[in-house]
């Protein structure tokens, strides 16, 4: 395995001479080994925010800002001046241009990674919001208290977050490849392709559906079932709904609890 490692260390300190400023963070370039096929992206973090963007290069740049979770704000004790010092812990590995990046610091810690716009992603943040821009491939993200905003999306996503509202923007969707978004906590706002041909799943168990897309809706089957021997039945509507948009084709799956559906014609 190659592995490109951002701890305490001496490249970010020479880094932080030859710049002459403070050193507020971590930086890896992982250079382009292999171009024969796309790279893939999982980064996943504890407490912070992952922002990924695109750009014309090749490799694959990982930034992280640290920041510090100590509230005293005391700068002398008995006469001794507090140092504070930086909370590292980013760790990024490389293998088969597949880069796993993720951070050890129990600190919380924002990353920015720059890809080509042909990498996928593999998201995670348990405390934080997930951004991502001109992804133009598969992207997973996944978030349980945090936002989740994709835009000028091509190919896949399947978004999900237990408290936080998920909006996406897709520019062109594979077909073939199921789509999917869903949230406990938030809302739904879900931009398509205006001639994009799908099949609809939508479930919005205490909140409202809007679109501006001409669809053929039907109610979801009753989920039956019997008790057996103490003589008990149960029907029970789930409220989930089905349709399609013209005409029907890739499986688009959207589903909220506590909050609105929103289905834009791009």
């Amino acid at each position: 395995m190659k592995r490109s490692t951002a701890l305490m260390g001496l490249t970010l300190t020479v880094c932080a001479l030859a710049c002459a400023q403070e050193n507020t963070g971590d930086r890896v370039v992982v250079p382009a080994r292999n171009t024969t096929h796309p790279r893939v992206v999982n980064a996943a973090l504890t407490h912070g925010s992952i922002t990924v963007k695109t750009y014309n290069g090749k490799e694959v740049i990982v930034e992280a800002a640290n920041s510090s979770s100590r509230r005293n704000t005391e700068r002398t004790v008995d006469g001794l001046k507090r140092i504070d010092l930086q909370a590292r812990g980013l760790v990024v590995e490389e293998e088969d241009n597949v880069i796993h990046v993720r951070s050890s610091s129990p600190a919380t810690s924002n990353l920015v990674i720059t890809v080509p716009a042909d990498t996928s992603l593999h998201l995670r943040s348990t405390h934080g919001n997930l951004t991502a821009e001109g992804i133009h491939g598969e992207v997973e993200a996944s978030s349980t208290n945090g936002e989740i905003r994709l835009t000028g999306i091509s190919g896949t996503v399947v978004a999900d977050s237990t408290n936080g509202s998920i909006k996406v923007t897709m520019d062109r969707v594979d077909p073939g490849k199921p789509i999917a978004f869903s949230t406990t906590n938030g809302n739904v706002d879900v931009t398509l392709p205006a001639d994009l041909k799908a099949n609809l799943k939508i479930g919005a168990f205490r909140g409202e559906v809007w679109s501006d897309f001409e669809m053929k809706l039907t109610s979801g089957q009753p989920t039956t079932s019997s008790g057996g021997s103490n003589g008990r039945f149960k029907v029970d509507f789930n409220g989930t709904m089905f349709g399609t948009i013209n005409g029907g084709g890739t499986e688009v799956s959207l589903r909220t609890v506590n909050g609105k559906i929103m289905i834009r014609k791009k």
